[in-house]
């Protein structure tokens, strides 16, 4: 494998430096190469390509948005990192349309290293070529939700509490609305009624309210879809339901609450990847619908027929270079089946998967159908005899 080409762009020479001495370690696995501003940078990159570029924000000439701006236009298949310690509101609202992720300064070694390692081929065997060319040609990549990266640097405060994660939920009219109809929907059965997202934190759970406001933002975000098939509205609303019917199925396997947690997130994100293909290929989409519904087959084939990938594959992808956890890509890339071998007991990829499949017998729309179960491998992990239980359990009537 050949080495990943690393770009890192400040003004400040020590800066520079400092960074050159921090990562000596990764020469034998990163080429780094290091230039003193935005100008530069892309004089660099027009002379050989880089997988990955790490800019500083506030620089003068070109700041670091205005630079991520000309390589997302120039050079889209470009890994696009922040690291700055500047907070100035505008400049980090130009960014977050343009870089994948934002680190702070100061940073750990660790972290950084972690953070690039990942945006280099996120989830290990994820990033196959044909995915970055698919990626590659989509003309607006979503970057994440401002909202979340806001939350993201609240949690890495250790004396973040729920009342400040709620306070940042507040904020946004559309989040909060998004979390209190959730948490007091039928699902979650509560005995009464949750006023507040201060309250909605403490009950759902930190991680899953991060999910909701990924999500959240990712949706709104999203251009309209011109499929002439399927709309914005279906997807949220299967996505919302398997989330849902994933998180039932670890709560009647007496799951801990991380487990619980974790097969939500997987499930509101794991056809996230529809979403990306939809909405910058809209005649193809309505071509692969066509075939599952003409020609009765599951709907990652149609796929790969079209595109030769699956939308599994494209939202795992994305989802890495949002720094989002390797157990969650790992859900989202594999929902469909099969599933990797598996240790006795239940985890969230068996919910998720169970919840997709089943969940979908009763949806509107064909495209959400799911699969089938691999029951092969459920039976190897000791689950076979579940399956009826859980399909009994999701046919009951709830709100979603």
């Amino acid at each position: 494998m050949s080495a990943k080409r690393i770009l890192f762009v400040d003004d400040e020479p020590m800066v520079l430096q400092g960074l050159q001495r921090m990562l000596r370690q990764m020469r034998g696995e990163w080429e780094m190469v290091f230039a003193g501003g935005g100008e530069a940078a892309l004089a660099l990159m027009a002379q050989t390509p880089f997988d990955v570029v790490v800019t500083d924000m506030r620089m003068p000439g070109m700041n670091g948005a205005e630079l991520l701006q000309e390589v997302m236009r120039r050079y889209p298949t470009t890994v696009r990192l922040i690291l700055s310690g500047h907070a100035d509101r505008d400049l980090v609202t130009q960014c977050v349309g343009v870089a994948h992720q934002y680190i702070s300064k100061p940073c750990e070694p660790e972290q950084l290293k972690s953070t690039i390692r990942n945006a280099c081929l996120p989830g290990g065997d994820l990033a196959s070529e044909e995915v970055k060319r698919i990626v590659g040609s989509i003309i607006r990549l979503p970057s994440v939700p401002q909202l979340y990266h806001r939350l993201q640097e609240a949690l890495e405060d250790e004396s973040t509490s729920t009342q400040s994660i709620g306070d940042i939920i507040q904020n946004d009219i559309g989040m909060t609305a998004k979390v209190l109809k959730l948490v007091n929907s039928a699902f979650f059965g509560l005995r009464r009624t949750i006023e507040t997202p201060h309250e909605a934190v403490a009950y759902l759970g930190i991680e899953t309210v991060k999910t909701l406001v990924l999500a959240h933002g990712i949706f709104c975000e999203s251009p309209s879809l011109e499929t002439q098939i399927f709309n914005l509205e279906g997807i949220w609303h299967h996505s919302l339901k398997v989330a849902n019917n994933a998180r039932a199925i670890a709560a009647a396997e007496h799951a801990d609450r991380h487990t619980q947690e974790a097969s939500f997130v997987g499930g509101i994100l794991h056809d996230v990847g529809i979403l990306l293909l939809a909405a910058n290929f809209p005649e193809a989409y309505d071509r692969v619908v066509e075939i599952v519904v003409q020609e009765h087959v599951p709907v990652p084939l149609a796929e790969q027929r079209l595109f030769r990938i699956t939308h599994a594959e494209v939202g795992a992808y994305l989802l890495g270079l949002w720094g989002i956890p390797a157990p969650i890509l790992d859900i989202v890339k594999k929902h469909h089946g099969p599933l990797p071998a598996l240790a006795k007991g239940f985890s969230p990829i068996i919910a998720v998967h169970a919840a997709d499949a089943l969940s979908g017998r009763t949806n509107q729309h064909p495209l959400f159908e799911g699969g089938e179960l691999d029951e092969a491998a459920l039976e190897a992990a000791g689950l076979k005899d579940r399956i009826q239980i859980w399909r009994n359990m999701l046919c009951q009537p709830t709100e979603s």
